[in-house]
């Protein structure tokens, strides 16, 4: 604040305006008078302070009805607003804190500690704005227009998505590693009417049980050994906002069965205590396999399944958008140049042409991850060539090209596949998990891909 704020005093004695004009003057604050509760709330509106002193004992609108009108109005996204009271039993203060204050002085008062307490609330009010602020900035980072696709793929993508934002029902978002599950959920979130609440997001497949049912409902002090204090779980902290849980068909049956009773019963319960919590949140749950392959398989719940599921979302691969490459590569291209303080003039035909002749197992993570490593080595103010791409990504574009000359499109990709199959079986000694990891796909995908094109196996 600068040191100084707008304060607005509510007091129908014209003697203790007065006094309190003059005390808070030579602090440098800017005072503004009302004498009643409805002329403060007149006040409030035109002038938008910073901060209310609003006494209590007022005739006709007293200051609890005063204080519940001025936290009523929208300009009080938070104006702090500290009551000035000559009564100090409990039911009067628990009254004042219900009408909405935020803090309370009680009379005869030092100048001293209602100064202290005037600065507290304008410090807090600081901390409130800049928060805001910032919850300004990640809901411009994750604007629908900063998700990038024109293909059909993404339309439809961006259709559902438009679709679900306003209505707090639970997303399941489905596709490979690398499509951008989280960064749809925090579009999803920053656009909806939680915005204003938390985003918070859990990997269910990189914690142990224990420590993931502790991470997501909390725990007691004691509950378990290193449990030395009480410990928040996410669905607490997101309260009024979102919880995004990445991975989800990782989580074991156990946990299938706690997270099931979350999502019918909207409470937690802390690990080493009995009594649930009610939480309100809304949940995003997201995976890179097949959930109903999994449900087949006996190792996801189908009541899970069913409840997570209420308005799914198939986010595809960057093979299933290849038109979209062109747009992603410049919009990364954008993203980090100036980031790395590098010059570069765009892309050559040729290497945009790589970029799609390559099958990006990684999807647009990958991409991007490849456009930060070519801004690395190309010559500054030149443009990203094909020699500043990786040798998997030059290799694939130069045997596509030379097989397309001699037949089909699909005479062209398997021949792709047999030469990266074959050097990857040399270079790992026919190791098949070594060459599934290189090539970027499952085992089970590299055998039924070996044995169509009548590799050994």
């Amino acid at each position: 604040m600068g040191g100084t704020a707008k304060i607005l005093v509510v007091d129908d004695h014209p003697s203790n305006v007065k006094a309190l004009r003059a005390r808070l003057s030579t602090e440098g604050h800017e005072v503004i008078e009302a004498g009643s509760g409805q002329e403060g709330l007149a006040r409030f509106e035109s002038e938008r302070p910073d901060l209310v002193l609003l006494d209590v004992m007022m005739p006709g609108m007293d200051g609890y009805e005063t204080c519940r009108r001025i936290k009523g109005r929208p300009a009080a996204a938070f104006t702090p607003v500290i009551m000035v009271t000559a009564r100090t039993e409990t039911e009067s203060l628990v009254k004042a804190f219900e009408a909405g204050a935020d803090d309370y002085v009680t009379v005869p008062f030092q100048p001293v500690e209602l100064m202290a307490r005037i600065r507290a609330m304008l410090r807090i009010r600081q901390m409130y704005l800049e928060n805001r602020a910032l919850r300004g900035e990640l809901r411009q980072t994750f604007r629908f227009e900063n998700i990038v696709g024109q293909s059909a793929a993404m339309k439809k993508v961006f259709g559902l998505m438009e679709r679900v934002l306003n209505h707090d029902v639970t997303v399941l978002l489905t596709g490979e590693t690398g499509t951008g599950k989280e960064a749809i959920a925090r579009v999803i979130h920053y656009n909806g009417p939680r915005s204003e609440g938390r985003f918070v997001a859990a990997n269910c497949g990189a914690l142990a049980e224990g420590l993931l049912e502790s991470e997501l409902f909390g725990h007691r002090k004691g509950s378990f050994t290193g449990a030395t204090e009480d410990k928040v779980g996410l669905f607490e902290a997101a309260g009024g906002g979102t919880v995004f849980l990445d991975e989800i068909s990782e989580t074991s049956p156990g946990m299938q069965v706690k997270l099931l009773r979350v999502l019918q019963e909207g409470e937690v319960t802390r690990v080493g205590e009995t009594k649930p919590r009610r939480i309100n949140v809304r949940v995003i749950a997201a995976t890179n396999k097949d959930p109903e392959a999994e449900m087949k398989a006996g190792r996801f719940r189908q009541d899970l399944y069913y409840r997570l599921s209420i308005f799914p979302i198939g986010l595809p691969s960057l093979r299933e958008r290849i038109e979209d490459i062109p747009l992603l590569a410049s919009h990364f291209l954008e993203k980090h140049r100036a980031a790395m303080k590098v010059r570069c003039d765009g892309f050559t035909a040729e290497a945009l042409e790589a970029l799609g002749h390559y099958d990006w197992p990684g999807n647009v993570r990958e991409l991007e991850n490849e456009i930060q490593r070519a801004l690395v080595l190309v010559r500054p103010g030149g443009k990203v060539g094909v020699e500043e791409l990786s040798r998997r990504i030059r290799e694939c574009h130069d045997i596509l090209r030379a097989s397309s000359r001699r037949g089909t499109l699909r005479d062209a990709v398997a021949a792709v596949e047999r030469e990266l199959i074959q050097r990857a079986f040399e270079k790992h000694h026919g190791n098949k998990t070594q060459m599934a990891t290189e090539l970027g796909v499952s085992r089970w995908t590299l055998l039924q891909k070996m044995k169509a094109l009548g590799l050994e196996t």
